[in-house]
């Protein structure tokens, strides 16, 4: 329509791009703004918190529009990104000087950013990585079985693995708990699939995006690349889900694709399993409280000093190891570097200058790259041969007794690459200028070292030459005209000028030539200084033209060394991880554990490695404790005591220790052998899914099911107040029944500690020969309790539950009440709050028949009429006299007179 507001040129472009990508918010580039139009405005000023305004204001379709500087639009769209959504970079693509006498320059989308795909990875979460996944779900055409591919675009770091599990139309457990340790950003599904996985997926990840993507993605044949490692005619589901990956980041980020140099293969059984409730449980990467790194075992090990060092780590963590062969490769190293101070400070000083190496490559292969981020990269480059030296010159006089004298071939050596560093050296000055994105400008300019092009030397000269020139033109036009006010000047759009004030305009020569009038001073050329202007302007726009085709060309060489670069960065993880393991090991006394093929876990002094420090911080010391699980022997532990006692903190404890042994780590406590754990199972605490329509205790029984359905006799299960969740007989019942589950179950028995307020479940021990009871030792002080957090054998006698809501603080008269109630039902027959029950027969009935009537009743029940005296008497064989308290056979002895009185009344 005419006069239309949406009617322009500009908008038509606009317009254009947008169809292309109706899917993205368009960051349109006007100058040194990127504007979002129509739609997008109006969604995107309110996420972003930016005003919302228009264009044309007054006409009937005016355009809505927002917009952020070029120089800040990095948070923006990180936000947007976060949030989910896609961001669509438009730049302009030629310099507005050389659009042909065009009023409107050529503009491109350059990148597309995704939740997956982020754009400068500057600013990014050092020891995270920023993943997007692509997955094949079983039943599509080729392979049997299932596959996922991962890509960190950031790092270049990609891999792939599959599962033979074959459920058409499924992901398989393994699959899906791989999927959940990766935690992409987004996950690539085919549209045929995505219906029946998305919801699925969304309630496993809720902080992922799930993106459909075309089913013809998926065929190898038709990858825009093949890295080293991926089969273009394989039509296995890992080679599949790669392929997917590779035409998703080709539509998006083309340039990226150099970075995804090398896939790597690895198998799901590689590493040990965590899944997402053994992570949060034993607090790994995040704290329960509020999520971050605080308190976490992540914050306690990392003592790197490279964030190449500290994703390295973090994906150790992540991934402990299987084989006993590789984990003793991994321990050697860290007892090299933990047994010699000098030569461990000596690396970690040295590996300070690497920045990260592999995020500063991914930064220069963006269009966008300036001169300071190759300066950057040249700085890292720079720093790799020092530290390479400091492992050439290793002092064995001052490692401590009994140290290996030669470094094991597991310590990483980082190699220089001296071609690129040299390169950018010679080519780069020394601090470069800060040029702004996308800038084409012919002031942008400076940053090529003098000496590297000839050509460019001689430009720069001729230029210096012509404002020396310009600068004495000034000098000889003030003697000729007799104006000592007139001034030389330069304005960037009108260019070199001689001005004069307009009270001295009839001093003016009459070869002046009238350029820009303004208020009291008027600017003048001459043919001479027309000629000498063309001529610098000319040198000087040359000479910035050639600097960046000079840059370009410097870039592209430094992109031609990236595997080199890449190699020199993955030895310089290692060894930062490694470095910093031995650091804490050699700092706070760890050992190094034994790790074998066997199946027994035995601690000795075992300490927590996350709340030792807290505490020593406190001023209070760390009371240790012995472990000792063995599939043959004693198998499963049934762990008594009061809240408040320790158990909670030795079941993380035990955890920990042994995954620290699989990731290579030494380990808190005196001594240790680990039978090599494949799987870490925990049930601690309550927490609710109430989203998802799950409550506390079926959280807890989801999870107790998952246990049970998977653990093997490899797996250490840690299981916390089991069945407390429901009413005391039901939970009673399910915490025995799960108990013997894993204790007689054939080929099952897995390494067990099972905490449990129920003291009943005591009794297994009598009954198998595979568990054994522990408790944590308690003193009674009057009214008060004194936790001593030493683990001793038998069984707790009490849960001391009123003392601890005393030091809780509950109110006087609520802990009196309590005392008055808990009286009242141990003289009932029962103790703790609730009528404690019998899960076994008297001895008698058991002589009998041990396994026949394991129905719980009170242990106070009436007996039969008739029977009073004989259920005094099978009370009394039934009794401990060596675990009761004077208090409760007092209590004990009144009940039995009171029954036997109503009975001689009666």
């Amino acid at each position: 329509m005419s006069g239309s507001a949406r009617d322009t040129p500009m908008m038509r472009q606009y317009l254009a791009i947008k169809a292309a990508h109706p899917d993205a918010f368009v960051f349109y580039r006007m100058g040194d703004f990127y504007e979002l139009f129509l739609e997008d405005a109006e969604r995107a000023a309110p996420l972003l918190d930016i005003a919302l305004t228009t264009r044309d204001k007054g006409k009937p379709d005016a355009v809505p529009m927002c917009g952020v500087p070029v120089h800040g639009a990095a948070p923006h769209i990180k936000r947007l990104t976060e949030l989910g959504h896609r961001v669509a970079v438009c730049e302009q693509v030629e310099d507005a000087r050389n659009a042909g006498g065009r009023r409107l320059v050529r503009r491109e989308v350059v990148e597309v950013l995704t939740p997956g795909l982020v754009g400068d990875p500057e600013g990014l979460e050092a020891a995270r990585e920023v993943t997007v996944v692509a997955l094949a779900p079983a039943g599509a055409a080729g392979a049997p079985g299932a596959g996922l591919a991962a890509l960190d675009a950031s790092t270049g770091d990609f891999r792939c693995a599959g599962s033979s599990v074959d459920d058409a139309g499924a992901l398989p457990a393994a699959l899906l708990e791989e999927l959940v340790r990766i935690d992409p950003r987004e996950v690539l599904l085919p549209e045929a699939a995505a219906a029946g996985l998305e919801p699925r997926l969304q309630a496993l990840l809720p902080r992922s995006v799930v993106t459909r993507v075309a089913p013809e993605s998926y065929e190898p044949s038709e990858a825009p690349l093949q890295p080293e490692g991926f089969d273009a005619a394989s039509q296995e589901p890992a080679i599949r889900a790669a392929a997917a990956l590779l035409r998703f980041v080709a539509a998006h980020q083309p340039f990226a694709l150099g970075q995804a140099a090398r896939l790597r293969r690895y198998a799901l059984s590689d590493a040990m399993v965590l899944d997402a409730a053994t992570r949060a449980h034993l607090e790994l990467f995040e704290s329960s409280v509020d999520r971050s790194r605080r308190g976490t075992l992540i914050e306690r090990l990392d003592q790197t000093v490279t964030p190449l060092g500290a994703r390295r780590l973090a994906r150790w963590l992540a991934y402990p190891l299987l084989e006993p062969t590789a984990i003793r490769a991994r321990q050697d190293a860290v007892a090299y570097l933990a047994e010699r101070d000098r030569l461990r400070a000596g690396v970690r000083d040295r590996a300070r200058p690497v920045r990260d190496l592999e995020r500063l490559l991914a930064k220069a292969a963006r269009p966008g790259a300036g001169p300071r981020d190759l300066a950057a990269l040249r700085g890292s480059l720079q720093a790799l041969a020092p530290l390479a030296g400091a492992l050439g010159s290793v002092d064995d006089a001052e490692a401590l007794p009994g140290a290996e004298e030669t470094p094991p071939s597991s310590l990483p050596r980082p190699q220089p690459v001296p071609q690129a560093a040299v390169l950018l050296e010679e080519a780069l000055v020394d601090d470069p200028p800060a040029i702004p994105k996308g800038s084409r400008g012919a002031n942008e300019v400076g940053y090529i070292r003098a000496g590297f092009r000839s050509e460019l030397d001689a430009l720069r000269e001729s230029a210096r030459k012509g404002r020396e020139w310009i600068a004495g033109l000034e000098s000889r036009e003030r003697e000729r005209t007799g104006v000592a006010s007139l001034k030389a000047r330069f304005h960037p759009v009108h260019g070199y000028s001689l001005e004069l004030p307009k009270s001295k305009l009839a001093a003016v020569p009459d070869d002046y030539e009238r350029k820009q009038t303004l208020a009291s001073v008027e600017r003048f050329t001459t043919p001479e200084l027309r000629e000498m202007e063309q001529r610098v302007r000319g040198a000087h726009e040359r000479a910035a033209a050639l600097e960046r085709e000079l840059f370009e060309s410097v870039r592209r060489s430094v992109l031609d060394h990236g595997d080199a670069i890449r190699e020199a960065a993955d030895a310089v993880a290692g060894l930062d991880a490694l470095a910093s393991l031995a650091e804490v090991a050699r700092r706070d006394g760890w050992v190094r554990p034994r790790v074998d093929d066997g199946e027994r876990l035995e601690i000795r002094a075992g300490r927590h490695p996350v709340v030792e420090p807290l505490l020593a911080a406190g001023a209070e010391e760390f009371v240790p404790n012995d472990t000792d699980l063995d599939p043959a022997g004693a198998q499963l532990v049934v762990l008594t005591g009061p809240n408040m006692s320790g158990k909670s903190t030795y079941l993380r404890q035990v955890a920990l220790i042994a995954l620290l042994a699989q990731i290579g780590s030494f380990v808190p406590a005196a001594a240790a052998g680990v039978g090599v754990v494949d799987r870490i199972f925990t049930r601690v605490g309550a927490s609710d899914r109430l989203t998802q329509g799950d409550s506390t205790f079926m959280v807890e029984m989801r999870e107790t099911a998952e246990i049970l359905r998977s653990a093997s006799r490899r797996s250490l299960v840690i299981l916390d107040e089991i069945g407390r969740g429901t009413s005391t007989f039901d939970g009673l019942s399910i915490a025995w029944a799960v108990a013997e589950y894993l204790h007689d179950t054939p080929g099952l028995r897995p390494r067990t500690l099972f905490a449990t307020h129920y003291h009943e479940l005591t009794a297994l021990a009598d009954r198998h020969s595979g568990v054994r009871n522990a408790h944590f030792e308690v003193r009674e002080w009057g009214n008060d309790v004194v936790f001593l957090r030493r683990l001793v054998e038998g069984g707790a006698s009490r849960s001391y539950g009123i003392q601890v809501a005393r030091l809780a603080g509950l109110p006087d008269r609520v802990i009196d009440r309590s005392r008055e109630v808990l009286a009242h039902l141990e003289a009932a027959g029962g103790r703790d709050g609730a009528p404690q029950l019998s899960l076994f027969p008297t001895p008698r009935a058991a002589e009998s028949s041990p396994r026949e009537d394991p129905t719980p009743r009170p242990s106070g029940s009436a007996a039969p009429p008739g029977a009073a005296e004989q259920a005094v008497l099978e009370a009394l064989r039934a009794s401990d006299p060596e675990n009761t308290t004077p208090l409760e056979a007092l209590t004990r002895l009144q009940q039995w007179h009171d029954e036997l009185r109503q009975k001689e009344e009666g």
